[in-house]
């Protein structure tokens, strides 16, 4: 117990567990923004999917796409989606 209150008294430990923890965050909340934009191209190319299995054509597709997923991708990742699909 005293070693522990001996390393919570420390400015240069408590600052190096700081730097720790705010590392660990920034790797967590990267680690979200990857797997929501992972989760976003699987839906693209769902919906990509489903409108041909109705019978739209590419322009309509791409409108739909800019129209949900605009906000959060280029035109130009966007058509590279459809082209991929």
């Amino acid at each position: 117990m005293a070693k522990i209150k001996e390393f919570n008294e420390d400015p240069e430990w408590s600052d190096y567990i700081m730097d720790y923890e705010k590392k660990i965050l920034e790797r967590e909340q990267d680690a979200r923004e990857e797997g929501k934009e992972e989760g976003l191209v699987y839906g693209i190319h769902n919906l990509i999917t489903i409108m041909r299995d109705y019978g739209e054509n590419n322009q309509k597709i791409l409108q739909r796409l800019k129209q949900k997923y605009g906000s959060d991708f280029t035109d130009e990742q966007l058509e590279n989606f459809l082209k991929q699909n």
